[in-house]
């Protein structure tokens, strides 16, 4: 690709560059309509990053000049479906199932803003977090608009705030995970002032644990290198935030499994403290169920084997999942643990003559035995 033309502007850089993007039928009817009506309609965002990136977007933000009432009134005027009201007041309509926003500021902080002020392209440009999503493309011209330098910084695999640091990750603290992912997923390092401002304040107080855990889970899929993303995160102090209370083990592995990894790190904890942790940072019944067998597993011990068996059938753990953690933990009786077969019957115990609580005391004892003689 070729920068097609580099405006300097007030030390910002505008630079429109050529790319051919798959746009979908449905928006392209969306932009029509919009054009015809002398309105501007942009894609911005993930989707621009990705297709430079030769990625097929999965998403599409919309972005324009037209004020919410006018992009009802184009949407009706075109028989294109108009959704939900209820982001109007924020500058959000949703249109044939797309969201579409207008040029803002956002007043006040965190995810959902007190009030927005209705601006241009330039102003809409400085709300966004990090310069590579901070992209606008043209779909008449087919050019990328970029404000901020996100094209060069994609080029360098650098990630770095649109602005001020401090100022964007005070708006959402969330911001600061959203930037670890970046970073992991390009596989780029942090800009100087971004990786400082993290640094310096790594406190997510404030962010939802939803939010905290979906964020971090999404960098540990999406990481080139996990091991890499996890240093990141260590460095710049923000680990203990994410996983607040609990003894973390610092020596991290190559794996995007997100099981797999949260075990590793949480490696040094009891298994009960790592099921009431996780739980309150509302990791799910399964994640937290997965989670706290692969601790169990590695604390084996022999007479637990029925318990172990019995617990097995609810979690959604694979032969895959065990075969690495036998080989992180270094623990062999992993794999026989897992293909272990359970064989005795209530029926048997009791044609022995065990009765009541007896029954399944002796049903331990003998899988117990087994598993021993294995």
């Amino acid at each position: 690709m070729k920068l097609k033309d580099i405006i300097f502007e007030s030390q910002v850089m505008l630079a429109e560059q050529k790319l051919r993007m798959k746009i979908p039928s449905d928006i392209k009817k969306i932009h029509k309509a919009f054009k015809k009506n002398g309105k501007q309609l942009f894609v911005v965002g993930g989707a621009v990053r990705d297709a430079i990136l030769g990625k097929s977007p999965k998403d599409f933000d919309l972005t324009t000049d037209a004020k919410p009432d006018e992009v009802i009134q184009i949407a009706k005027k075109n028989k294109l479906k108009v959704g939900d009201e209820v982001g109007k007041s924020f500058g959000v309509v949703i249109v044939n199932g797309h969201e579409i926003a207008t040029f803002r500021k956002d007043i006040g902080k965190g995810r959902r803003p007190d009030a927005v002020d209705f601006t241009d392209i330039k102003g809409d440009v400085q709300r966004r977090d990090l310069t590579i999503n901070a992209l606008f493309y043209d779909i008449d011209k087919q050019t990328i608009v970029d404000l901020v330098g996100g094209i060069e910084d994609l080029r360098k695999g650098q990630i770095r705030t649109v602005g001020k640091a401090e100022e964007r990750f005070d708006e959402d603290p969330l911001r600061k995970l959203r930037a670890l992912r970046f970073a992991g997923s390009v596989g780029g390092r942090m800009h100087t002032d971004t990786f400082n401002a993290l640094k310096e304040n790594p406190d997510l107080s404030g962010v939802a644990a939803e939010r905290i855990r979906d964020e971090f889970i999404k960098g540990i899929k999406k990481a080139k290198s996990t091991k890499y993303y996890l240093t990141l995160c260590k460095d710049t102090k923000i680990l203990p935030f994410i996983l607040p209370g609990l003894n973390l083990n610092l020596k991290f592995i190559d794996n995007n499994d997100a099981t797999i990894q949260l075990a590793t790190l949480l490696l040094k904890n009891n298994y009960n403290t790592v099921e009431n942790k996780l739980k309150g940072l509302k990791y799910t019944n399964q994640e937290v169920q997965d989670i706290s067998f692969l601790l169990k597993l590695n604390k084996f011990n022999p007479t637990d084997i029925y318990i172990r068996k019995t617990e097995q059938k609810n979690t959604s753990l694979t032969k895959s999942h065990i075969d690495d953690w036998s080989k992180i933990t270094g623990n062999s009786d992993i794999k026989k643990v897992w293909n272990f077969k359970l064989s005795v019957t209530s029926k048997e115990v009791i044609d022995m003559g065990f009765k009541g609580k007896e029954i399944g005391d002796k049903m331990k004892e003998l899988e117990t035995n087994k598993f021993l003689g294995a």
